[in-house]
């Protein structure tokens, strides 16, 4: 069986999150746990000649690379023309694409990942630019992928509803954790190094990880946060992430108090090294979001043995599973009150830390990988 998965989004080596994070991790994977009888190539486009470097890795894995001296970009507009992935790659089985945004034809299966529905609906949250392609781009391929991967039962219960997707050509395969997650805390040197790093030795701290953008809903935490503050809290508060659309409206309502300029950080893009430690060495992870496909940073720090609250909305709670404390999204009170209790009842922290080390033990990108490889058989068992 010849599998086809995209390879530009693999170039990048550096800077990179969200769904790029999701296909770096799970890739390699792929290569190291297939069966015999699957065969995996790349396709790329691309014409920086340093981002080759960054699939010179996956060639000593064992893959194919195709690679075109061209942009994506000009690889859509061919499809305009009637381009297909054979006239680039040759004769595919399965093509895999990381997000509904593909637009070359194929003689082949056609397998997506369906991350979530957001651009859907709550499109205020997001960048106009992006709700119009991924909605013009689910809807093509609605019809047209022979198979979806979904990564929540949430996003799986949203596309059939939504979109027709027959049930029986979704499957939900859940993301995974890195090990780095797991064995952080046998290494607080590592942890201590990333708190002097970041200026967060002082005091303990929460943590929100994640893109700086209205869909994350950091206002209200800040504004939770500074109700907390005025009540006695002695954490500070790191916000991590790269900035992303709209993000100088969330840096006004922290620049607009004084009390939140002397004790939020805003610790901009962190590389993939530093993750695990920053995670580790929070008092709590803080996922206030509006919406969510799926949340790494929960599972993430639930490995890391760090407690987690989160907001109860899209797919957070079923990622949870009941080892994270949920909130509103609303309750700006609600939230202050739970960032104290934080602050203050260690048996309550022990508890939530209890549960989940236990509900994370379940993901690993090793099985992510598997179910994926499975999942292309099943894609190929289906009537067209």
């Amino acid at each position: 069986m010849k599998i086809l998965l995209e390879g530009h989004r693999l170039a990048r080596v550096s800077n990179f999150g969200g769904i790029d994070s999701y296909w770096h991790k799970l890739v390699p994977e792929l290569l190291a746990r297939h069966p015999v009888e699957q065969d995996f190539s790349l396709f790329s486009a691309f014409l920086n000649p340093k981002h080759g470097r960054g699939l010179s890795a996956y060639r000593k894995r064992g893959a194919r690379v195709h690679h075109w001296w061209a942009s994506p970009e000009w690889l859509d507009a061919s499809a305009r023309f009637g381009g297909q992935v054979e006239w680039y790659c040759g004769k595919q089985d399965i093509v895999h694409v990381p997000e509904p945004l593909w637009k070359l034809s194929t003689r082949g299966r056609l397998v997506v990942t369906a991350h979530d529905l957001m651009y859907l609906h709550h499109p205020q949250y997001l960048d106009p630019r992006w709700v119009a392609r991924l909605q013009e781009g689910t809807e093509r391929l609605a019809s047209k992928a022979a198979y979806w991967v979904c990564v929540s039962e949430h996003t799986q219960r949203d596309l059939v509803k939504n979109y027709g997707v027959p049930l029986g050509r979704t499957e939900v395969i859940y993301h995974g954790i890195e090990e780095r997650f797991r064995s952080v805390n046998d290494q607080p040197e590592q942890i201590q190094r990333v708190r002097e790093q970041f200026s967060l030795a002082a005091r303990p701290y929460f943590l929100f990880l994640g893109s700086v953008e209205p869909k994350k809903n950091l206002p209200m935490l800040l504004e939770a946060y500074a109700k907390a503050l005025d009540k006695g809290l002695q954490a500070d508060l790191a916000v991590a992430g790269r900035a992303g659309w709209k993000a100088e409206a969330v840096r006004a309502v922290a620049g607009a108090n004084p009390k939140l300029q002397e004790r939020v950080k805003f610790l901009g893009f962190i590389d993939q090294e530093d993750l695990a430690p920053l995670t580790a060495g929070a008092q709590a992870m803080v996922l206030p979001s509006r919406y969510e496909g799926f949340g790494m940073p929960v599972i993430e720090a639930m490995a890391a043995a760090t407690v987690v609250l989160c907001s109860d909305r899209g797919a957070l709670p079923e990622v949870a599973g009941g080892a994270a404390e949920l909130f509103d999204a609303d309750d700006v009170d609600g939230l202050a009150e739970l960032l104290l209790r934080v602050d203050q009842d260690s048996t309550f922290c022990e508890n939530l830390t209890a549960k989940g080390l236990q509900h994370s033990a379940s993901f690993s990108w090793s099985k992510c990988a598997e179910q994926h490889c499975a999942a292309y058989s099943k894609a190929m068992s289906l009537p067209r």
